[in-house]
């Protein structure tokens, strides 16, 4: 049986409540390699202004990267913001230039942003968090203006309903903020909305979604792993375990190595938790290294680009060519407690029979099913090690597990075919 992908690919879309403009022919190898040999750049386009740190305006613009010579009229975008500890960095740095050219090599349109730069004086909890509030707002602005783009002249040919939001290092915390702190009770109490603004800010654009389909977190971090909830975007996630600059687990921040800042959760603590809640990520750890090894290693760079792009690919209803790389542990999906030799799932892809073989297990406490979109569908609880359970009222498409038990848990893709 083949999979129908351009099903699976629609679902996706129909499932997160937003209309595509087009569906993804999986057999191009398009967004899964590099088919485009060269990239066009527009720079310096103007998305919005606000207030910055010191109480002046500051115009805000980003730098467009596609495909050449593209023909594609509605085409799937990751925004990218760059690192910087929140006090410097550019649209223009290495990190981004690099992550937008090759993304944009596999057609997708990559959006470099400038954010409000500057944390004020003393450097402290209430000023960080307060300068981190201001770049989500203005890469909430950035989204919306490709959102209005899109609702009017569509210059810029991109799918409103598949936008991507990612960053390196600050530029992760803000994409992380943007998705998880996104309701007013999460709100820390340094951030007083009629002074700075409410969750979507006074960046501009403002009648227009600043939604996004899914997370890249590359050596970032997030104020307070719990305001993820099980329903949740996805995202994935890269960090070295010797990070000295952002905390690969949960501790203290010393900004520029000197300034004690606040306790955040690095990237193996929200997968963690993530891990624990039902919350769809995939995790990879690049061990023995410190801060964004890929600025500076190709060999690293490529493995960033690999195992984001298989990510994306999968979200947009695709099977990767190539396999994800491994970071010296077994990860299918979400980070794993267990090894590739204790599981067993089959058929996978199937026609809605599966079954969960896990002999090193004692039993399964719970199993969950999820859709492309982090919602659960349905549950089994108190199964043996060794269980069929039957998934065939699903409509054909991409599909979630997660297992626990005790304090194991595994999680990974189910895809159900056609009958």
């Amino acid at each position: 049986m083949r999979i129908n992908h351009r099903v699976f690919a629609l679902s996706i879309f129909i499932c997160c409540n937003v209309k595509a403009q087009s569906t993804i022919d999986c057999s191009s190898h398009r967004f899964d390699h590099e088919v485009f040999p060269a990239v066009s750049l527009t720079s310096n386009i103007h998305y919005g202004s606000n207030i910055d740190v010191n109480g002046a305006v500051t115009d805000l613009t980003l730098d467009l990267y596609e495909p050449a010579g593209d023909t594609m009229l509605h085409r799937p975008v990751i925004v990218w913001a760059h690192g910087g500890s929140f006090l410097s960095g550019l649209k223009n740095d290495v990190d981004v230039v690099s992550l937008s050219q090759h993304f944009a090599k596999r057609g997708y349109v990559c959006i470099s942003i400038n954010y409000r730069l500057g944390i004020a004086f003393p450097i402290n909890q209430d000023n960080a968090t307060k300068a981190v509030y201001r770049a989500m707002q203005d890469m909430k602005a950035a989204i919306r203006f490709l959102r209005k783009d899109a609702a009017t002249n569509n210059q810029y040919k991109i799918d409103p309903a598949i936008i991507f939001a990612g960053g390196t290092s600050a530029g992760a915390f803000t994409a992380l903020h943007l998705a998880y702190l996104n309701t007013y009770a999460e709100l820390p109490s340094q951030i007083d909305t009629a002074v700075m603004g409410d969750l979507e800010g006074n960046s501009g654009n403002r009648g227009y979604s600043s939604e996004v389909n899914a997370v890249i977190d590359l050596c970032g971090a997030l104020g307070n792993k719990t305001w993820m909830m099980a329903d949740d975007i996805p995202f994935v996630a890269m960090h070295g375990d010797l990070d000295r600059t952002v905390p690969y687990a949960t501790a203290l921040i010393l900004l520029l190595g000197t300034f004690p800042v606040m306790v955040v959760d690095g990237s193996y603590s929200i997968s963690e938790y993530a891990n624990t809640i039902g919350l769809y990520n995939e995790m990879y750890t690049y061990y023995g290294a410190d801060h964004v090894p890929f600025v500076t290693s190709t060999a690293y760079m490529d493995t960033t680009v690999r195992f984001v792009s298989n990510f994306l690919y999968r979200y947009l209803g695709c099977t990767p060519a190539d396999p994800a790389p491994l970071a010296n542990t077994f990860t299918t999906g979400i980070n794993s407690s267990l090894g590739e030799r204790d599981f067993l799932i089959y058929p996978n892809p199937g026609n809605g029979i599966f079954t969960f073989n896990f002999p090193d297990l004692k039993k399964i406490n719970q199993l969950l099913i999820f859709d492309i979109c982090g919602r659960k569908l349905t549950e089994f609880n108190h199964l043996e090690n060794s269980a069929t359970v039957n998934l065939t009222d699903l409509s054909p498409g991409v599909y979630f597990y997660t297992i626990k038990s005790d304090n194991k848990f595994f999680s990974g893709k189910l895809i159900k075919q056609d009958k």
